[in-house]
């Protein structure tokens, strides 16, 4: 029996498909995606355990998914698909928890693949910086 295809936990193809392989551009995109999706995560946290307002659950997760479209974090999208639906529905608070103790723990398991992946893009005169 053959072992299964392990899907890697963040799909880079489609931002090099995009940038042509320019690294300076797949750097940029990563360091705005990492500039933006922790503080998106985090209002979507507040939002989903401090309220019961889907409304702003709705359009966080909307936010949040125009990001992981381009970074395709394993499953985030998909996640963010449903939970948009469910908040527009006003339906299905457990379900939403459930979604986003998932995204916290995917996000928090590709950080540090996030931040190689920048790193190796890093522009020289960026690195010679730090």
């Amino acid at each position: 029996m053959e072992a299964p295809i392990e899907i890697p936990i963040v799909d880079f193809s489609f931002i090099y498909q995009m940038s042509d392989n320019d690294s300076v551009y797949v750097f940029e995109v990563i360091e705005l995606f990492l500039k933006n999706v922790p503080a998106g995560l985090a209002k979507l946290e507040d939002s989903v355990r401090n309220t019961d307002n889907f409304e702003i659950i709705q359009k966080q997760s909307h936010f949040l998914k125009s990001s992981a479209n381009v970074i395709k974090v394993r499953g985030m999208f998909d996640d963010l698909v449903r939970m948009e639906s469910l908040a527009r529905a006003k339906t299905g608070k457990e379900e939403i928890v459930e979604l986003l103790d998932k995204l916290l723990f995917l996000f928090n398991e590709a950080l540090p693949v996030l931040e190689a992946e920048r790193e190796k893009n890093k522009p020289k005169k960026l690195k010679a910086k730090s």
